[in-house]
């Protein structure tokens, strides 16, 4: 049996072409494997110590406006427009309530169900309280926040641990 040594050589041609082009896509397939594990987490890993933070802010504002709130018989308004402390108490909760909002997705329910609780935490201090329990139903809101948080925090972590 005699071969041809040019088919010997086109074969073995034929078997290095086919190895450096799977080799290429392996390679591809494989960086954004680890693009979404490096990049993607680390942000989303941010972004879970960043809402952390900022729930956490939020809470300690709200009671303590809400303690502060209890206390105070005339227009919130007025109060606050007198008291320089306060006011910039009051505007550090509304700067915290609104990074929160930034970093949420307005499409997740779950986002959407925190961005309620927020939202009710802050027209609670804003509303006049009629039977002035306005320090239990400010605890009951950032108890919900807390909830709803930890939900949202905890689905974004199982993310990070699947390296999506």
């Amino acid at each position: 049996m005699d071969i041809n040594p040019q088919w010997i050589t086109l074969v073995f041609a034929s078997n290095a072409m086919i190895a450096s082009i799977a080799g290429a896509f392996d390679n591809t397939r494989i960086a954004k494997i680890e693009f979404k594990a490096n990049v993607l987490s680390v942000n989303r890993q941010k972004w879970i110590e960043t809402m952390r933070d900022l729930v956490a802010s939020l809470n300690a504002q709200l009671l303590t406006t809400a303690a502060i709130r209890h206390t105070v018989e005339e227009p919130t308004g007025t109060v606050i427009a007198r008291d320089p402390g306060l006011f910039r108490r009051v505007e550090n909760l509304l700067r915290t309530v609104s990074k929160i909002e930034l970093m949420l997705n307005p499409r997740e329910k779950a986002h959407q169900q925190l961005a309620v609780l927020v939202k009710a935490g802050v027209e609670q201090l804003r509303s006049p309280s009629p039977d002035g329990d306005i320090e239990e139903r400010t605890d009951a809101i950032s108890r919900d926040i807390i909830q709803a948080s930890q939900a949202i925090l905890k689905r974004e972590w199982v993310r990070v641990k699947r390296g999506e």
